[in-house]
C-alpha cells in the first residue's frame, strides 16, 4: 500500500516558488516575493484498546463474565483484527489518509499501539476514521507476507484476500453447558446464485466525536466495545452461529452491518 507524502508535496511547492523568483529577478529586482513556509507535520500514535460490557477484556478467564445482546454468557480466548487507511478529515471535505494496515493480537501488546507512518499535518480535523479489514483493492490474496506468515488468509474458495477478524471463545449453550465459537470475518461468499457471488465485506468507519486539533506529535484510543459485534442492528445467537461462520453468507453480512457500532474514540 502506497503512503501519502506530504512533505514531497510541500517541497515541490517550495521548489516552483523558487524557481519563479529566480525567472523574475531579473525583470525587477526591487519585487518582494513572499516566502513559503511549509505546513509543520507531526506523527500520530493509536492506543487500540478492548472491552467488553463497560469492562476491559480479560481473557482466558475460567468463567462466563460478558453476555451477549440475547444474555447468551461467554468468554474470549482469541482476538485479532486488522485496520487500514487511516483517515483524518477537515471541515472542507480535504482528507489525509495513511495508505497502511495494522494487525492487532491481543497476546501480543506491542500491537496495541499503531504509529502511523504519514505524518499529520498541523491543523483542526472534524472526524478520525479507518477502514476495518481491508477494501476492495488491498484485499489481494498472498501479497502481504507479514500477514501470511501469520495465517492470516481468506480460504480461496470463500473468495480468498484476508481475515479482518478472529474473536473466539465459549459460551453457555441452551443447556447450560460449555460451547465453542469462532467469530471469523472476512469476504461473504454468497451460496444461494450459481455461479457463487463474493462481497469485500470491509466497512469504513468514521469515529463519532473524534475532532482534534494537531499541534505537536499526539495519540488518541480507539476503543472496541466487543459486545457491540453481536447487536446493532442484528442480535446474534450462539446456538445458531457458532463454529464455524466463515462459510455463512448471513453471518458475514450480520457482522458488517453491526461493526461500525463497536468503535468509539477517546483522547
Amino acid at each position: 500500500m502506497k503512503t501519502f507524502n506530504y512533505n514531497k508535496i510541500l517541497f515541490s511547492a517550495l521548489a516552483i516558488s523558487i524557481l519563479s523568483f529566480s525567472s523574475c529577478a531579473d525583470d525587477d529586482d526591487d519585487k518582494i516575493v513572499p516566502s513559503v513556509i511549509p505546513t509543520p507535520t507531526y506523527t500520530a500514535t493509536i492506543n487500540l484498546t478492548q472491552y467488553v460490557n463497560d469492562s476491559v477484556l480479560q481473557m482466558n478467564t475460567t468463567d462466563f463474565p460478558y453476555e451477549n445482546a440475547l444474555m447468551q454468557k461467554f468468554k474470549v480466548t482469541k482476538f485479532q483484527y486488522l485496520i487500514s487507511n487511516v483517515t483524518f478529515t477537515k471541515s472542507d471535505g480535504y482528507t489525509i489518509v495513511d495508505e497502511d494496515y495494522h494487525y492487532v493480537d491481543l497476546t501480543d501488546s506491542s500491537t496495541l499501539s499503531y504509529t502511523l507512518s504519514t505524518k499529520i499535518p498541523a491543523g483542526s480535523y472534524t472526524s478520525v476514521g479507518f477502514t476495518f479489514g481491508f477494501d476492495e483493492d488491498d484485499n489481494q490474496s498472498g501479497i502481504y507476507t507479514d500477514l501470511n506468515t501469520l495465517g492470516w488468509n481468506w480460504p480461496a474458495m470463500l473468495g480468498g484476500g484476508y481475515h479482518f477478524l478472529r474473536l473466539e471463545g465459549n459460551y453457555l449453550d441452551s443447556t447450560n453447558t460449555s460451547a465453542e465459537f469462532k467469530t471469523h470475518m472476512g469476504t461473504a461468499r454468497d451460496n444461494s446464485v450459481t455461479p457463487p457471488t463474493f462481497d469485500i465485506n470491509h466497512f469504513d468507519v468514521s469515529l463519532p466525536s473524534s475532532s482534534l486539533t494537531v499541534t505537536g506529535d499526539f495519540s488518541f484510543d480507539i476503543e472496541m466495545n466487543i459486545e457491540e459485534w453481536y447487536t446493532n442492528p442484528t442480535d446474534w445467537d450462539f446456538n445458531v452461529w457458532n463454529a464455524p461462520v466463515m462459510p455463512i453468507y448471513n453471518a458475514q453480512k450480520t457482522l458488517n452491518t453491526n461493526g461500525p457500532s463497536v468503535f468509539t474514540f477517546k483522547q
